[in-house]
């Protein structure tokens, strides 16, 4: 080991024994390098309802959050509601199309499938980090949301 690699893996153990990274960021890393799916596009968060006005996220006082995530000419609209512990996810693709939607979180994921005007719901999702990778079919392309905290 070189001067530099001993420093640097001593400064290592030293951050973990004051600041270690928190086991819910260590298995999000984790589950986000399983469901890595280098074919898919990558959507990214383009609004965010809880952003909308200071740019620092607060929680809203009363409603749902709407969340709008892009890639290319393709919009994934989300209204995410709150059920306790759990979320309820109302979405639309656009412009609609049908297509499979995959939502995935930390130890789980569920599948639905569109209805002809792109719209999708996915009920009791747990709070906490969510992505979702949607299969459209014309054109055939797999087009992945980044992962962000519902």
């Amino acid at each position: 080991m070189s001067g530099e690699e001993a420093v640097l893996a001593r400064l290592g153990s030293a951050f973990d024994a004051v600041d270690p990274v928190p086991l819910a960021a260590y298995e999000a890393a984790v589950a986000g390098l399983a469901l890595r799916d280098v074919d898919a596009e990558l959507a990214e968060l383009a609004a965010d309802s809880v952003l909308a006005d200071s740019g620092v996220r607060t929680r809203p006082a009363t409603g749902p959050r709407l969340l709008t995530f892009t890639a290319g000419e393709l919009s994934i609209e989300v209204e995410v509601a709150d059920d306790g512990a759990r979320r309820r996810l109302l979405g639309q693709l656009v412009p609609p199309q049908p297509a499979e939607i995959d939502v995935h979180w930390d130890g789980g994921a569920s599948t639905v499938t569109t209805d002809q005007l792109g719209r999708f719901s996915v009920v009791s999702v747990p709070a906490g980090l969510v992505s979702m990778v949607c299969q459209l079919t014309d054109p055939a392309r797999r087009v992945a949301t980044s992962w962000v905290s519902i």
